[in-house]
């Protein structure tokens, strides 16, 4: 008997538990929230990181906001606003991001929008600092936006480098690091880093080969673009009389090529205004 009373209790608090989270699932209003989290990650985030560092040859490329739907979804398509936080963005719109729509449209029968938001990168400013851009959501007649914690994010990207640990694994054959050698690294040897398992027997030749590719772009910059044509890279000769390195499709982003009058090579200045060797 006491087990039978014991089993009624039980189903009660069941009964009424999922009463309760019906209500809080069904009755609310229609909401969108900020969900930056990937479906493989563990740990919630409010940001997008990126670096036009990995792309050089892009003048501008688009990151995506992902904006979720809480609520039913609906065979007609409702409009939500999008907008940026004055006090947590120091990025320049139309300089650094191009403006955002008054108004972005949630798809019939859908559950997220992924937000477009195209960055710049024209400025050199990129090069040497992290811009922001401080982004949250505001009410519409069509949804809203109750989740508070949920309806700020934000936008870092920059033009920049860090020294990644596969540098160190590889500084006898790379030598010292600087983000203008990583950066020019990155455009010439052919992959964006080198593995640093050094008992898998792929990973010394491919180091190898794209170390070698780099020194011989270093050693010649004019020869290794002459070569390697169809790489879209171009060596031209400017109005101050100087070289200059690029991608033909980002004229803006160029690397100076000075010529040493001991030896007659020319050669990139890094950050620290020392030669890339």
């Amino acid at each position: 008997m006491k087990r039978y009373i014991l089993f009624s209790v039980l189903c009660c608090m069941v009964f009424f538990a999922c009463k309760k989270d019906e209500t809080l699932l069904f009755d609310t209003t229609e909401n969108v929230y900020f969900d930056f989290l990937p479906d493989d990650a563990d740990d919630k985030t409010d940001s997008i990181l990126y670096s036009f560092a990995y792309f050089p040859d892009k003048s501008e490329d688009t990151v995506f906001i992902p904006v979720r739907l809480s609520g039913f979804r609906e065979p007609k398509a409702r409009k939500f606003v999008l907008v940026t936080v004055d006090s947590s963005t120091t990025a320049v719109a139309s300089l650094h991001y191009k403006p955002l729509e008054k108004e972005y449209t949630l798809a019939a029968d859908s559950g997220i929008c992924m937000v477009p938001l195209i960055l710049l990168n024209k400025d050199t400013l990129l090069k040497t600092k992290t811009l922001t851009i401080g982004l949250t959501l505001k009410a519409t007649d069509d949804l809203g936006v109750a989740f508070k914690l949920q309806n700020k994010g934000i936008v870092k990207f920059s033009n920049r480098l860090e020294k990644p640990t596969w540098w160190d694994v590889w500084a006898g054959e790379l030598g010292a690091y600087s983000r203008v050698k990583h950066e020019l690294f990155i455009r010439v040897a052919g992959a964006t880093e080198l593995g640093t398992n050094m008992q898998d027997f792929n990973t010394i030749p491919k180091a190898l080969y794209h170390i070698r590719r780099f020194r011989s772009f270093l050693l010649d910059p004019f020869k290794w673009v002459e070569v390697n044509a169809e790489e879209g890279y171009v060596v031209t000769m400017e109005t101050d009389g100087s070289y200059y390195f690029y991608s033909s499709t980002n004229p803006d982003n160029k690397y100076k090529l000075v010529k040493n009058q001991e030896d007659g090579r020319y050669y990139f200045t890094d950050e620290n205004g020392k030669r890339v060797v």
